[in-house]
Protein backbone atom coordinates (compact mmCIF):
# COMPACT_ATOMS: atom_id res chain seq x y z
CA UNK A 1 0.00 0.00 0.00
CA UNK A 2 3.02 2.45 0.92
CA UNK A 3 4.33 1.71 -2.61
CA UNK A 4 1.23 2.23 -4.33
CA UNK A 5 0.90 5.31 -2.84
CA UNK A 6 4.20 6.92 -3.04
CA UNK A 7 4.71 9.64 -6.17
CA UNK A 8 5.33 8.11 -9.66
CA UNK A 9 7.31 10.24 -12.03
CA UNK A 10 5.19 7.74 -14.90
CA UNK A 11 2.32 9.15 -14.03
CA UNK A 12 3.62 12.42 -15.28
CA UNK A 13 5.84 11.71 -18.18
CA UNK A 14 4.44 8.43 -19.48
CA UNK A 15 7.54 7.97 -22.02
CA UNK A 16 9.61 6.53 -18.78
CA UNK A 17 7.48 3.93 -18.07
CA UNK A 18 9.35 1.75 -20.14
CA UNK A 19 12.85 2.85 -18.17
CA UNK A 20 11.19 2.50 -14.63
CA UNK A 21 13.46 5.52 -13.49
CA UNK A 22 12.22 4.46 -9.43
CA UNK A 23 12.44 1.39 -10.05
CA UNK A 24 8.75 1.05 -8.89
CA UNK A 25 7.76 -1.50 -11.09
CA UNK A 26 10.70 -3.97 -9.77
CA UNK A 27 9.69 -3.56 -6.10
CA UNK A 28 5.97 -3.58 -6.50
CA UNK A 29 6.44 -6.96 -8.65
CA UNK A 30 8.74 -7.94 -5.11
CA UNK A 31 5.65 -7.15 -2.94
CA UNK A 32 3.40 -9.47 -5.34
CA UNK A 33 5.69 -12.39 -5.49
CA UNK A 34 5.94 -12.32 -1.83
CA UNK A 35 2.25 -12.13 -1.44
CA UNK A 36 1.34 -15.17 -3.78
CA UNK A 37 3.75 -17.01 -2.00
CA UNK A 38 1.90 -16.43 0.75
CA UNK A 39 -1.43 -16.89 -0.70
CA UNK A 40 0.12 -20.46 -2.03
CA UNK A 41 1.53 -21.18 1.49
CA UNK A 42 -2.01 -21.14 2.70
CA UNK A 43 -3.56 -23.23 -0.11
CA UNK A 44 -0.80 -25.80 0.79
CA UNK A 45 -1.50 -25.62 4.47
CA UNK A 46 -5.72 -26.10 3.40
CA UNK A 47 -4.88 -28.93 1.40
CA UNK A 48 -2.75 -30.73 3.90
CA UNK A 49 -5.17 -30.49 6.54
CA UNK A 50 -8.25 -32.01 3.87
CA UNK A 51 -5.87 -34.78 3.41
CA UNK A 52 -4.97 -35.35 7.52
CA UNK A 53 -9.35 -34.84 7.67
CA UNK A 54 -8.35 -32.00 10.12
CA UNK A 55 -10.56 -29.05 8.31
CA UNK A 56 -13.82 -28.45 8.99
CA UNK A 57 -14.13 -24.91 7.77
CA UNK A 58 -16.34 -24.23 5.03
CA UNK A 59 -14.68 -20.79 3.28
CA UNK A 60 -14.52 -19.24 0.16
CA UNK A 61 -10.69 -21.38 -0.39
CA UNK A 62 -12.55 -24.58 0.17
CA UNK A 63 -15.35 -24.07 -2.19
CA UNK A 64 -12.85 -22.51 -5.22
CA UNK A 65 -10.99 -26.15 -3.93
CA UNK A 66 -14.15 -28.25 -4.55
CA UNK A 67 -14.19 -26.58 -8.25
CA UNK A 68 -13.13 -29.20 -10.79
CA UNK A 69 -9.47 -28.66 -11.42
CA UNK A 70 -10.39 -28.21 -15.52
CA UNK A 71 -12.18 -25.24 -14.32
CA UNK A 72 -10.26 -23.41 -12.04
CA UNK A 73 -6.37 -24.39 -11.38
CA UNK A 74 -4.41 -23.26 -8.22
CA UNK A 75 -2.93 -20.06 -10.24
CA UNK A 76 -6.63 -18.93 -10.66
CA UNK A 77 -6.99 -19.52 -6.99
CA UNK A 78 -3.96 -17.58 -5.71
CA UNK A 79 -4.64 -14.54 -7.98
CA UNK A 80 -8.12 -14.29 -7.08
CA UNK A 81 -7.09 -14.38 -3.34
CA UNK A 82 -4.06 -11.69 -4.03
CA UNK A 83 -7.14 -9.55 -5.57
CA UNK A 84 -9.35 -9.97 -2.58
CA UNK A 85 -7.09 -9.09 -0.30
CA UNK A 86 -5.85 -5.73 -2.26
CA UNK A 87 -9.08 -4.99 -2.52
CA UNK A 88 -10.39 -5.62 0.74
CA UNK A 89 -7.29 -3.80 2.80
CA UNK A 90 -7.79 -0.47 0.47
CA UNK A 91 -11.25 -0.21 0.72
CA UNK A 92 -11.16 -0.17 4.35
CA UNK A 93 -7.77 1.69 5.11
CA UNK A 94 -9.86 4.49 2.60
CA UNK A 95 -12.53 4.11 4.47
CA UNK A 96 -11.39 4.61 7.93
CA UNK A 97 -9.15 7.72 6.38
CA UNK A 98 -12.52 9.29 5.96
CA UNK A 99 -14.26 8.28 8.91
CA UNK A 100 -11.29 9.85 11.12
CA UNK A 101 -11.65 12.78 8.46
CA UNK A 102 -15.18 13.38 9.23
CA UNK A 103 -14.61 12.82 12.99
CA UNK A 104 -12.01 15.72 13.03
CA UNK A 105 -14.46 17.94 11.01
CA UNK A 106 -17.24 17.51 13.24
CA UNK A 107 -15.93 17.37 16.83
CA UNK A 108 -19.58 17.08 18.37
CA UNK A 109 -20.11 14.33 17.00
CA UNK A 110 -16.12 12.53 17.53
CA UNK A 111 -17.29 13.31 20.86
CA UNK A 112 -20.57 11.47 21.28
CA UNK A 113 -18.89 8.99 19.52
CA UNK A 114 -15.90 8.96 22.03
CA UNK A 115 -18.69 9.12 24.88
CA UNK A 116 -21.15 5.72 23.52
CA UNK A 117 -17.42 4.23 23.76
CA UNK A 118 -17.04 5.04 27.02
CA UNK A 119 -19.93 4.01 28.10
CA UNK A 120 -20.78 0.63 26.27
CA UNK A 121 -16.95 -0.66 26.50
CA UNK A 122 -15.06 1.51 28.96
CA UNK A 123 -11.91 3.69 28.33
CA UNK A 124 -9.14 2.04 27.59
CA UNK A 125 -10.36 -1.44 26.99
CA UNK A 126 -10.54 -2.98 23.11
CA UNK A 127 -13.80 -3.49 21.47
CA UNK A 128 -14.81 -6.81 20.35
CA UNK A 129 -16.90 -7.57 17.70
CA UNK A 130 -19.92 -9.08 20.18
CA UNK A 131 -19.82 -5.78 21.26
CA UNK A 132 -20.31 -3.78 17.93
CA UNK A 133 -23.76 -4.53 17.87
CA UNK A 134 -23.92 -2.54 20.86
CA UNK A 135 -22.50 0.69 19.41
CA UNK A 136 -25.69 2.05 17.69
CA UNK A 137 -24.23 5.80 17.62
CA UNK A 138 -20.70 4.56 15.95
CA UNK A 139 -22.60 2.26 13.12
CA UNK A 140 -24.32 4.97 12.34
CA UNK A 141 -20.85 6.94 12.26
CA UNK A 142 -19.82 4.29 9.83
CA UNK A 143 -22.57 4.03 7.78
CA UNK A 144 -22.80 7.66 7.27
CA UNK A 145 -18.93 7.42 5.86
CA UNK A 146 -20.03 5.08 4.03
CA UNK A 147 -22.69 7.29 2.12
CA UNK A 148 -20.55 10.52 1.89
CA UNK A 149 -17.38 8.51 0.69
CA UNK A 150 -18.11 5.07 -0.79
CA UNK A 151 -15.26 2.75 -1.31
CA UNK A 152 -16.16 2.12 -4.21
CA UNK A 153 -16.16 5.02 -6.33
CA UNK A 154 -18.49 3.76 -9.44
CA UNK A 155 -21.50 1.60 -10.43
CA UNK A 156 -20.76 -1.69 -12.27
CA UNK A 157 -21.10 0.06 -16.36
CA UNK A 158 -24.40 -0.21 -18.20
CA UNK A 159 -24.94 -0.44 -21.30
CA UNK A 160 -27.71 1.90 -23.56
CA UNK A 161 -30.02 -0.84 -25.17
CA UNK A 162 -31.74 1.73 -27.30
CA UNK A 163 -30.91 5.85 -27.86
CA UNK A 164 -31.57 7.76 -24.17
CA UNK A 165 -31.95 11.59 -23.34
CA UNK A 166 -30.17 11.93 -20.05
CA UNK A 167 -29.94 15.41 -18.53
CA UNK A 168 -30.17 17.14 -21.98
CA UNK A 169 -27.32 14.62 -23.13
CA UNK A 170 -28.02 12.06 -25.74
CA UNK A 171 -26.53 8.19 -24.65
CA UNK A 172 -26.34 6.58 -27.85
CA UNK A 173 -28.04 3.09 -28.35
CA UNK A 174 -24.65 0.61 -27.33
CA UNK A 175 -23.04 3.34 -25.21
CA UNK A 176 -21.75 2.19 -22.08
CA UNK A 177 -21.79 4.55 -18.84
CA UNK A 178 -21.07 4.29 -15.33
CA UNK A 179 -22.67 6.49 -12.52
CA UNK A 180 -20.71 7.93 -9.75
CA UNK A 181 -21.54 6.10 -7.05
CA UNK A 182 -21.60 9.56 -4.70
CA UNK A 183 -24.36 10.96 -6.86
CA UNK A 184 -27.06 8.62 -5.25
CA UNK A 185 -25.61 8.95 -1.98
CA UNK A 186 -26.50 12.74 -1.56
CA UNK A 187 -29.72 12.41 -3.71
Amino acid sequence: MVEAGKPNLVDYFPFLRKIDPQGRRRRMTNHFTKVLQLMSGLIDERLNERKMGNHTNGDVLDSLLNICPQEIDRNHIEHLFLDMFVAGSDTTSNTLEWAMAELLKNPHTLEKAQEELAQVIGRGKLIDEADVAKLSYLRCVVKETFRIHPPAPFLIPRKAVEDVEFCGYIIPKDSSSCERMGNRARL
